[in-house]
């Protein structure tokens, strides 16, 4: 019995590639990428100096290069679009649906830009500028303009016949229905129009109450829809409910990858955009606000521990607890934040329940003060043998974490509430306030047990 051979690692093919390019076999590259997946030479291509980038790109036909362009990393991708012609990437885009080829046209210049409009067909150029007129964080930029519609009064072998007629680049999952006005008014899905009776007309099939989404509105909700209820497409609508395109569940997961990324990026204190195509200027000055913010706090912290000098002069072991004090309440602050800016992204949070949760995590804090608070004060008898030093220092870690989960738990909430995106809320902004108040409570406490 023959072994089948095992497929090669991903680190192998790479280090074929390398070696093929650095042997200028070209007959045996080009043999080697027409066999792979074009998703696989988009997931390796970043492990390439930038000339190699250009040299696997450029081997690669026009429907394996769309592929790949669209799938690979952002630095890859801009290097390639700052070094193609505008003739080969029109080629490439006219292989794209028409909602990835606006996003790739969106990251080209200005000037090439106008240059691959005017040589793509009229029906897509006019597509891809429609798309690119609305906000960038809308449904409407991830959306799809290609659909099948048929009227409510078509029987099935009309709209079959329909479908037929259309050449579509993905897959169809449902039939909508419009009026004369070209409104949304249900939807079919392919299965059953492809089962239903001859001479059974649209109207007698067809689901009414579907959901859709508007253009404008925030890509985030078209992932949460279709997640919560398990779609493979969401219709889009415009302001007078006038279908103009679809978003299919690969969109989605895509969205929720950017989204991911938005979070994180705003927790560290930097920008999702910052992905190597920002020069080092930009990129300074994207960091440098929250950084400003930071010291700005911690001199506000300074200026606190100036007010308690006669305190902590008397009573140099204070000092000792201070970074316990900041960094434990900093800590606990931040993965209350966590926890509901995770609940508000992923559409887990109700916001008319807000008390409850408020309350939730006000029992948690406790008990995670309490825990934190006794450990503390028992470490610090033992170290310091000062039991009053040990009761401050127990009792203000107790009131620190307690006092950092609420400010972790209002803060993303008031930011939910006045539109604004709650992840800015769990990064430096939280752990600098707790920081400020971490030390004033822990020092006021001080002085008022000491009587200082």
């Amino acid at each position: 019995m023959l072994e089948k051979k095992n497929k090669p690692t991903i680190q192998e093919i790479i280090q074929n590639i390398e070696q093929l390019l650095e042997e200028r076999k070209s007959q045996e590259l080009d043999a080697l990428l027409h066999d792979m997946p074009p998703e696989d030479v988009a997931e390796i291509l970043g492990e390439f100096s930038l000339e190699d980038k250009l040299r696997i790109f450029n081997f690669l036909n026009a429907e394996s290069a769309a592929v790949v362009l669209d799938d690979t990393d952002t630095q890859s991708k801009l290097q390639i679009l700052q070094k193609i012609d505008s003739g080969k990437l029109t080629q490439i885009l006219e292989e794209m649906p028409v909602d990835e080829a606006a996003d790739i046209i969106e990251d080209v210049p200005e000037k090439q830009r106008e240059d691959i409009l005017e040589l793509m067909e009229d029906d897509d150029a006019e597509d891809v500028e429609e798309i690119l007129s609305y906000p960038e964080d809308s449904a409407a930029r991830v959306m799809d303009p290609e659909f099948i519609s048929v009227s409510a009064d078509n029987d099935v072998e009309d709209a079959i016949n329909h479908i037929r007629g259309k050449d579509l680049g993905r897959d169809i999952f449902h039939v909508y229905v419009i009026d004369d006005d070209e409104k949304l008014k249900g939807m079919v899905p392919i299965a059953k129009l492809l089962t239903a009776p001859r001479g059974t007309v649209i109207n007698d099939i067809m689901d009414k109450d579907v959901l859709s989404v508007r253009a404008e509105e925030d890509q985030e909700k078209a992932a949460l829809i279709i997640k919560k209820y398990d779609l493979f497409s969401l219709p889009v609508v415009d302001a007078d409910r006038k279908l103009v395109g679809r978003i299919t569940v690969d969109d989605i997961i895509d969205v929720m990858d950017e989204e991911r990324g938005e979070d994180i990026s705003h927790m560290t204190g930097t920008i999702e955009e910052e992905q190597g195509k920002e020069t080092t200027l930009k990129a300074t000055q994207n960091r440098l606000p929250w950084l400003v913010t930071c010291m700005l706090g911690s001199i506000i912290t300074g200026l606190v521990i100036r007010m308690y000098e006669i305190t902590l002069t008397e009573t140099i072991a204070l000092v000792s607890f201070i970074p316990v004090i900041t960094a434990t309440g900093g800590n606990s602050g931040v993965q209350a934040s966590t926890v509901v800016v995770r609940e508000i992204a992923l559409g887990y949070f109700d916001m008319i329940k807000v008390k409850d949760e408020v309350f939730r995590q006000f029992k948690i804090a406790l008990g995670l003060g309490v825990v934190c608070g006794v450990v503390l004060s028992l470490l610090t008898n033992i170290w310091m043998k000062n039991s009053l030093i040990g009761l401050i220092v127990g009792l203000s870690l107790f009131l620190v974490v307690v006092w950092s989960n609420f400010v972790g738990v209002i803060t993303p909430l008031v930011f939910k509430k006045i539109n604004i995106d709650p992840a800015i809320a769990s990064g430096p902004l939280i752990t600098t306030l707790n920081d400020v108040i971490g030390v004033f409570i822990y020092l006021s406490i001080a002085s008022f047990i000491l009587g200082r």
